[in-house]
């Protein structure tokens, strides 16, 4: 990178964003820090701690923030195969995520040192979701008739609820998915049903709320349109939309929450939204409304579905709190998958699952037009991904 281009500018920007830790596998909770790998759960808490006591210069403690990634339920992401993990209950998985990844974690975050940070927890992202819509996928099938994500979800509900600097939030995916009026019905009830369970009094005010959106590129706002029927509508001037009347992510969560208030879910409910990639910029932006939905949606996938690696996408709005004075329900925006961390490989050799069960998924391949080619497994680097995300940032890195 030539120093003073402008690439190297948007890379010197990139590092103030803060992103998630991901422990998406039981070594990542200790990471290998001492023989030069990755940091585990209790660094990044350490460096999180130093970087606190420097903010305050000796005075009274700063507030800061940590935002961690439980993502290793047994049989993961039951509907792909990109982020398949580790974890198989058929192997003893679901004990194995209970004591030797949930408690594990939980005794970390409880440790009386940490007691000044703030700590919120993405709970697993693409999981209870697919509870709600893909059950006729075999594996998704054997899941549901095992309780496996039910039990795995609700113990670590469980868990991390007494530790009172620990705030939750559930992956209820994002409005291309369950978005549509019955699809959004159906998860009211199977996570009122889901939360309920996770204590002997049905608390559902165990958690803080909900996070949209993970790893995924809905636009916050589609400036041009709404949902009203003839901008949705199949068989008209778009396919997109598909009827799905939630067409951004702010009409998604405004959606969502009404209808959880009205389930009995509390007034103080809360979400985030991942905006890591969801900016949509560049020279295809659409600048003003026109007269076809495809010619001024902001979202320029060729289907609202793909998910791997998406061209022509940029970081969208920076990790901030509060940032929306119209929706005090909404804690803040954040960056849970960090920009340049693939969304799977699009090797389509890779068929057989590696050390941490990713593999080819054929969403990342060559067939889809919308996948970015020459990509490693999930979670890996992906340069030109970052690059395209900076280059393509809305608003503008500067």
């Amino acid at each position: 990178m030539t120093p003073g281009s402008a690439d190297a500018t948007r890379i010197q920007a990139a590092r103030r964003f803060p992103t998630a830790v991901w422990l998406d596998r039981l070594a990542a909770i200790d990471g290998a820090k001492a023989s030069g790998g990755m940091m585990g759960l209790a660094d990044h808490l350490d460096a999180a701690l130093a970087q606190q006591q420097a903010a305050s210069g000796g005075g009274a403690l700063v507030p800061m923030t940590v935002t961690i990634v439980v993502y290793d339920l047994p049989d993961r992401d039951c509907a792909a195969l990109a982020s398949n993990g580790e974890l198989k209950s058929a192997s003893n998985g679901l004990a194995i995520y209970k004591a030797q990844y949930i408690d594990r974690i939980a005794a970390i975050l409880g440790n009386a040192r940490y007691a000044g940070l703030r700590i919120a927890a993405v709970i697993e992202p693409d999981s209870y979701p697919n509870m709600v819509t893909n059950l006729s996928l075999p594996a998704c099938a054997t899941v549901n008739q095992g309780n496996i994500y039910k039990d795995g979800l609700r113990y670590a509900m469980a868990r991390l609820a007494p530790l009172a600097n620990v705030s939750m939030y559930l992956d209820i995916a994002h409005a291309g998915w369950l978005g549509w009026d019955n699809n959004r019905s159906a998860a009211v009830a199977a996570y009122k049903d889901l939360i309920a369970g996770a204590t002997p009094g049905g608390d559902l005010g165990i958690i803080r709320g909900f996070v949209t959106n993970t790893a995924n590129y809905t636009p916050l706002d589609e400036p041009f349109f709404d949902g009203t029927d003839d901008m949705v509508r199949s068989g008209g001037t778009t396919e997109f939309y598909e009827w799905n009347r939630a067409v951004d992510e702010l009409s998604y969560i405004d959606r969502l929450r009404a209808d959880l208030l009205a389930a009995g879910f509390p007034q103080d409910l809360a979400f985030i939204v991942d905006t890591g990639r969801n900016g949509w910029g560049g020279s295809a932006r659409p600048q003003a409304a026109a007269a076809d939905v495809d010619d001024m949606r902001i979202d320029r996938r060729a289907q609202r579905g793909n998910w791997c690696n998406v061209r022509n996408t940029g970081v969208g709005e920076r990790p901030r709190a509060n940032p929306d004075s119209a929706r005090p329900y909404l804690d803040a925006y954040v960056f849970v998958k960090p920009p340049g961390a693939s969304d799977g490989t699009s090797d389509s050799t890779a068929t057989t699952p590696n050390d941490e069960g990713k593999r080819f998924d054929p969403k990342c391949g060559s067939g889809n037009v919308d996948a970015l080619q020459g990509a490693p497994h999930a979670g890996k680097w992906f340069h030109d991904q970052f690059l395209m995300l900076l280059r393509n940032a809305y608003p503008l890195l500067n």
